[in-house]
């Protein structure tokens, strides 16, 4: 039930982090995040990779242009794992995501009875690939309702079990078109769910998110009941900032040369404030207060150079 992490360079991250009063310092060099250290180094200062202790602060890593779900009925098993977040390349263009790769991931239960819980931005791939199986063929598609009462979605899950025997001796062959599995082979060989979860409306936007939830132990009726218990997670504002979302539009503003005024339309656009911190390598006077949603502006030239939060 573990995600298989995607291919990541194997060149260090040099990362630093200077703090001026209370306004915390993020340069072009680093972007150092706000809550718990990465498990891993990330690619790039623009990426994250992160283990974080609630489903909150996880979709407040990412940033408020995509959603995370966490689930209420967890089959009687708690959370035995911290909640991975990772992102790479992600590029936001006007508040909405145009490409990159996602992935926030926990584990409930143990091996022999648990799932692993693993999601993503919609409109971006997977940073972390669910674990997959050759053995894998569809039991039955359910619909759902997702959200709390009276603001619910119904969509559509695609059940999975890893009944099909492959040759033990030979290469994997393809399932027959039209091959089912039993919904009891669940429990007995292993289920996987796949669902996108949709907001109840555009009042609880952002986006859609692909869901996948892999189980051993858990009967058919378990692990649809999962599912069913999905509900949209609020981001923890006070872990916002340097976020996913923040570094793709630090980046951005610095690789295309924007202007203050330019930025500063970026920057409003995915529900940011900007100031300008540094003019041609002068500080600019700033007010000693944090903001999550902040961003600090440098600029040589008239050109964003280096991008700041708090």
């Amino acid at each position: 039930m573990t995600p298989k992490p995607g291919t990541r360079s194997a060149r260090s991250n040099k990362v630093k982090f200077a703090a001026t009063s209370a306004v915390a310092i993020l340069t072009t060099a680093a972007l150092v995040p706000a809550v718990a250290a990465p498990a891993l180094a990330a690619d790039s200062p623009y990426d994250i990779n992160e283990s974080v202790t609630s489903w909150a602060t996880a979709a407040a890593r990412l940033g408020t242009a995509g959603s995370l779900w966490e689930p209420t009925n967890t089959a009687g098993l708690r959370r035995t794992s911290k909640v991975e977040v990772i992102s790479n390349n992600l590029v936001v263009t006007k508040g909405a995501v145009t490409s990159g790769d996602t992935y926030a991931g926990a584990t409930y239960g143990r091996a022999a009875k648990g799932f692993q819980l693993s999601e993503k931005w919609a409109d971006t791939g997977f940073a972390a690939e669910p674990a997959s199986s050759t053995s894998l063929a569809k039991v039955a598609k359910v619909k759902i309702n997702l959200g709390e009462p009276g603001t619910q979605v119904t969509v559509t899950a695609q059940v999975y079990a890893n009944c099909f025997k492959q040759p033990a001796n030979s290469n994997p062959k393809a399932i027959p078109a039209g091959f089912r599995c039993k919904k009891s082979d669940v429990l007995a060989t292993g289920g996987v769910l796949e669902v996108t979860a949709k907001p109840a409306s555009t009042m609880t936007d952002p986006g859609e998110t692909s869901i996948v939830i892999d189980s051993s132990g858990l009967t058919y009726n378990q692990l649809v009941a999962v599912a069913s218990s999905l509900l949209q997670v609020a981001p923890d504002p006070n872990a916002a900032a340097g976020s996913a979302q923040m570094r793709a539009v630090c980046k951005q503003m610095v690789t295309e040369k924007m202007t203050f005024a330019t930025a500063d339309k970026l920057a409003q656009a995915n529900g940011y404030t900007a100031r300008l911190a540094s003019v041609d390598g002068q500080p600019q006077a700033l007010t000693m207060d944090f903001r999550y949603d902040r961003m600090n502006l440098s600029t040589v030239k008239n050109y964003v150079t280096e991008c700041t939060y708090g």
